[in-house]
């Protein structure tokens, strides 16, 4: 669940085109992700009485140890695709 809920929100920031602001983002923001996961974990059930059911595996993959690594690495990957418009995801070089 986590991993597809990952890459819906990835392929909407990369439909965006706001991949560089997110990897800036994550990678600045790495020390506190620990903290910031456990965080969304203590308040997903009264957020999900709001109606907002994403909290849980942003907490999840927070709370990793290699979870902010992996994400960061997944954005720069997309980050890459789109600086080469010619190459697929996917594709090798």
């Amino acid at each position: 669940m986590t991993d597809n809920f990952v890459d819906e929100m990835l392929d909407a920031v990369r439909q965006r085109q706001m991949i560089m602001p997110a990897l800036l983002f994550v990678a600045g923001h790495r020390p506190l992700a620990f903290l910031l996961g456990q965080t969304l974990l203590v308040i997903q059930p009264l957020a999900a009485l709001l109606g907002l059911d994403s909290l849980g595996p942003w907490g999840n993959l927070l709370s990793q140890p290699n979870g902010p690594a992996n994400l960061t690495a997944r954005l720069a990957a997309l980050q890459e695709g789109e600086v080469r418009p010619g190459r697929r995801r996917g594709a090798d070089a």
